[in-house]
């Protein structure tokens, strides 16, 4: 089985959560290493999504999602490295730009999108791809912050509180997403091969709500209480079961569409 537009867009997905999630830790003292091991974090994606398409698909390196991929990739020795304020700042917002770029361009090949798709459409499904990585990025990253606190004791909270909270915004970003697709995109969904409405479909579409937003709404309402009484570790333990969820909800994601053909 070859590479497909599916795995790069994934892949997108979860770099650009990881780039975003970082720029709700700008300040927190966990070190050098941690931006470091984050940034790797979302170097790696980047990197098949650029070299994948190129040696298993035949792409131009050179075409715009590739280029934009290569903004990121130039940017990541001042997001990752030891530099702080405006120049990690700098360096962090172009690997956002870069990033981002390339999966909406990305997502904008699907084949429900050609020719006459209207700009509302192409915004949307845009807009749902980057809510779906920012959740998986978001909560992962959260989860090894939330393990910085066995090495770091005395971190304060709010850093993984800000964190959290920042996740929740994005859980029902996703989540808003997730309803105006299923509602703009009635007709298609209901003429697939598999109706969304079927019993399969609703398997599907249930897991992805339940499984990959709800529950992990519920799981950072548990890990705002926890931080409440500055118990990070029961925090860190639920984070961990709140990133299986939402990666997996995230894979559920593009499975879904490869079926119909947008993203949910």
């Amino acid at each position: 089985m070859g590479w497909s537009s599916l795995a790069t867009q994934f892949c997108l997905e979860l770099a650009f959560g990881v780039l975003l999630a970082l720029a709700f830790v700008p300040r927190a003292p966990v070190g050098a290493f941690f931006y470091r091991l984050m940034g790797t974090t979302a170097l790696v994606p980047l990197l098949a999504a650029v070299a994948m398409p190129v040696t298993a698909g035949g792409r131009p390196w050179h075409d715009p999602r590739g280029l934009a991929v290569l903004v990121s990739f130039l940017s990541y020795p001042l997001y990752a490295g030891p530099f702080r304020g405006l120049r990690w700042a700098a360096g962090l917002g172009l690997g956002l730009v870069g990033c981002a770029t390339a999966l909406v361009l990305e997502v904008q090949g699907a084949a429900l999108l050609a020719g006459d798709a209207g700009p509302l459409a192409r915004a949307l499904v845009s807009a749902s791809a980057l809510a779906t990585g920012a959740v998986a990025g978001g909560v992962g990253l959260a989860m090894v912050l939330g393990h910085w606190y066995l090495t770091v004791p005395k971190l304060e909270v709010r850093h993984l509180a800000r964190l959290n909270r920042a996740t929740v915004a994005m859980m029902v970003a996703s989540l808003a997403c997730l309803v105006a697709s299923c509602v703009l995109f009635t007709d298609a969904l209901a003429r697939a091969r598999t109706p969304i409405l079927s019993p399969f479909g609703l398997f599907y579409l249930g897991t992805r709500t339940v499984v990959g937003l709800v529950m992990p709404l519920l799981f950072a309402w548990m890990v705002a209480q926890s931080l409440h009484h500055r118990n990070t570790r029961s925090a860190t333990g639920i984070l961990y079961a709140s990133t299986v969820l939402v990666l997996i909800g995230a894979a559920i994601s593009i499975a879904m569409q490869d079926g119909y053909g947008v993203p949910l």
